[in-house]
């Protein structure tokens, strides 16, 4: 049940074309790595055993700029696996990035070759500290059904069928100094992948916005206030308000219960709250009724999600 262990009811996802919250992808693929030991996921011809990333932050994290870091990058996993070769090529004042997949039939749907790329265009953006600019991306597979999704993950020239999955980007990117603390590549390692599934700076959508004006708060317990006097607070009208968010897949009701969801997991698994503690601080008025909402995000209820985080076996 990783589906329900990620905080995904599964019953959603199998009747439902609705969009999964980013921290709960986030935490299904980092619970799939470390249920398989495998970075790669499986997908291919030789497993990446969790940890290796760590490893190579921990590597990294003396380089002073992003071309120091890339190289190092590149070099370490060469030498520790064949399933992937990555090269970096400098070409007149631009510079790319390759992946080459030993066995690419075994990437089924070319997740593997997409979630790679994404990571060393978005990890190396958030370690300067801006978004590092694509001017090519491409992709040795047929431009797939997702066409659309991978534009919004590879802003730039798209490009398919190509002879590598390549990232090209300006060169000067490579001079750029390493602006993050060993603090913050702890915290973002604590947090892998969620991180890399946005763009530093670059995620301006109204959901985010709002997220962010929530999370900001500090507060013992969660008071979203009407759509209106939301709308009111950004200085939109309710309607345009409602369209924007209708026009990004969600809701204002959606944001507040991915909310609610993400800081109710953190209470319950990480600071060991009763979920009646729980319950209160994320705003509801009975504990009955926050059990029902947290089985209906994730399939389980909190105590028995619970007991999945500390291994042992749920009663249903």
């Amino acid at each position: 049940m990783l589906l329900a262990r990620a905080g995904i009811n599964p019953a959603i996802v199998e009747d439902s074309n609705d969009r999964v919250h980013t921290d709960q992808v986030a935490r299904l693929f980092r619970l799939v790595q470390q249920e398989l030991n495998d970075e790669f996921m499986g997908f291919t011809s030789q497993p990446c055993k969790y940890g290796v990333f760590a490893t190579v932050c921990d590597l990294v994290k003396h380089s002073k700029t992003l071309g120091e870091l890339l190289e190092k990058v590149v070099g370490f996993y060469n030498l520790i696996t064949d399933a992937v070769r990555m090269e970096l090529v400098y070409l007149d004042n631009s510079a790319c990035l390759s992946f080459t997949l030993q066995k690419p039939e075994l990437d089924v749907g070319h997740f593997m070759t997409e979630f790679l790329m994404v990571t060393w265009h978005r990890f190396p953006s958030w370690y300067i500290g801006e978004a590092i600019r694509l001017r090519e991306t491409h992709f040795v597979h047929p431009a797939p059904e997702h066409r659309k999704e991978l534009r919004i993950m590879f802003p730039g020239n798209l490009l398919f069928s190509q002879q590598a999955n390549s990232l090209f980007f300006d060169s000067q990117y490579l001079d750029k100094p390493l602006v993050r603390t060993n603090r913050e590549l702890e915290a973002f390692l604590a947090n892998s992948p969620s991180d890399i599934m946005t763009i530093p700076g670059e995620d301006n959508s109204l959901e985010a916005q709002i997220e962010r004006t929530f999370l900001r708060v500090s507060s013992q317990r969660l008071n979203f206030p009407k759509a209106e006097e939301l709308a009111e607070q950004m200085s939109i009208s309710p309607l345009t308000l409602y369209r924007h968010l209708q026009q990004e897949g969600t809701s204002y009701q959606k944001i507040k219960d991915n909310i609610r969801r993400e800081i109710a997991i953190d209470k319950l698994v990480n600071e060991n709250l009763s979920v009646d503690e729980v319950s209160e601080i994320v705003g509801f008025e009975e504990p009955r009724s926050f059990t029902r909402a947290f089985k209906q995000w994730t399939g389980l209820s909190p105590r028995n999600y619970c007991k999945y985080h500390r291994g042992q076996s749920p009663g249903y």
